[in-house]
Parts: structure tokens; sequence; C-alpha cells
């Protein structure tokens, strides 16, 4: 079932030590067409949470064992228990309790006797909201997604344009250096073109040296045109 689309059948968890209210509150949540959950008191509430969590819990405030607000307080704690709204309907209807249950994470307060209609608004309210809640953690997921592929794919250019930077500018050198080194190989020690290619390899390698020291001083924002579409970075001089 996707908890995200309205209208669908929700599992909703009635808890109160009145077995009236429970059966007049689970006939308003099957006329909704939800399925009710109904359970005696408030330890049963939360060990039916930990089973499976509810689309909305409906509790008592004075209960055995546990009262509301300790529910309450425990399922907030259980994974993806935050985003099940519990809906507080109680006898108790002073201010000083309704300010209590709200600061303590119940996020709605409805006092005995209720009206049956004012609950169904109620209810139909707080599984808004909670899908509401359930498609923003559904965004920002894909947002998270589209972001780590986003900086993948700018690793990746950048590692590629660092590769192609290296390729032509330490490419000439090396090809030098090499021919050279083949030169070596072949030439006495005493030929003056065994001098020239020795020194141009000491040349060659100064440059290199120099150009990796550029390579390490390279800005990511600053790129060349190579060729093409394609952009290498922008490798400065020593400023010595």
């Amino acid at each position: 079932m996707d908890p995200n689309q309205a209208g669908t059948e929700r599992r909703i968890l009635i808890t109160d030590d009145d077995a009236d209210t429970r059966i007049v509150v689970a006939s308003v949540i099957s006329i909704l067409g939800h399925t009710p959950v109904v359970v005696n008191g408030g330890k049963d509430a939360l060990e039916e949470c930990e089973r499976q969590l509810p689309d909305l819990a409906i509790i008592d405030y004075m209960m055995p064992t546990l009262n509301g607000i300790e529910v309450c307080r425990r399922l907030k704690t259980i994974p993806g228990g935050e985003f099940v709204p519990v809906l507080m309907l109680t006898a108790r209807d002073t201010v000083q309790d309704k300010v209590a249950a709200l600061e303590e994470g119940i996020d709605d307060y409805l006092t005995k006797p209720f009206n049956y209609e004012e609950l169904r608004a109620r209810v139909k309210a707080l599984l808004r909201v909670r899908d509401l809640n359930l498609s923003l953690v559904a965004k920002n997921g894909e947002l998270r997604k589209m972001q780590e592929k986003l900086v993948d794919t700018e690793r990746q250019l950048a590692v590629g344009q660092l590769a192609g930077t290296a390729a032509h500018q330490l490419g000439q050198p090396l090809s030098a250096i090499m021919l050279n080194c083949f030169l070596l190989e072949q030439l006495s020690k005493d030929d003056p073109k065994f001098i020239g290619a020795l020194a141009a390899i000491k040349s060659d390698s100064r440059r290199m040296a120099e150009l990796i020291e550029s390579l390490r001083r390279v800005k990511a924002s600053e790129l060349e045109e190579y060729f093409g579409d394609t952009e290498i970075l922008k490798l400065k001089s020593d400023p010595k």
C-alpha cells in the first residue's frame, strides 16, 4: 500500500481504557474506510507499534500501565514513528493538559464527549499531514540522490579534465625524453649529439617538474579549449 495515495485504507491504532469509547471510535474509523486496530491499554499500544507502525494513533490520556503521553513519547523514538500522527482523545480538558500534551509531541487533542463529525475531520486532516510529510521525505531522498549523482558527474569530469591536461602538457616533454634516451643508447659519451641529448633530457625533466607543480595549483573553474568541445584545465606559470 502506497502511504502517499490519498483515499487508501490505513491502519489506525485505537487505545482507550473505556470499552464503549473504543467501539465508537473503531466504528468511525471503519466508516472512513480504514482498518481500526484496537488495544486495551498503553503497554499493548506500544507493543503493537513496535510490531507494526500504524498510520495514525488515537490514544487516551489516562490508561493503565502507560499513559498516553508516555506512549506517544516512546512511539516517536521507534524508527519511522516520528511520522505517525497522534490524536489524544480524553476527558481532560484544561488548558494546562492540552498544552502539556502538545509540548510532549501529541499532534492533536480532542476532548470527550466528542462530536463524531469533528473526529472524522481531525482524522482526515492528520492523515493528510502524514502523507505530506512522507511525500516530503521521499522528495528529499530523490534530491539527495540527484545531488550525489551530480557530485559524482562533476568528480568524473574533473578527473577527465585533469587526465587530459596531464596528457596534453606532459606528453610532449615525455616523448622528447624517451627519444633522447634512445639516442643516448646509440651514441658514445664524447659525441656532441650525446651531450646535446643529455642536456635536452635535463631541460625536459625540469619542464615536467614545473608542469607537475602547476597541476598542484590548478583551479577546477579555470579551463581552456583543447579540441572540439573538449576542455582541459588551464595551467598557470610559476610566479617565480
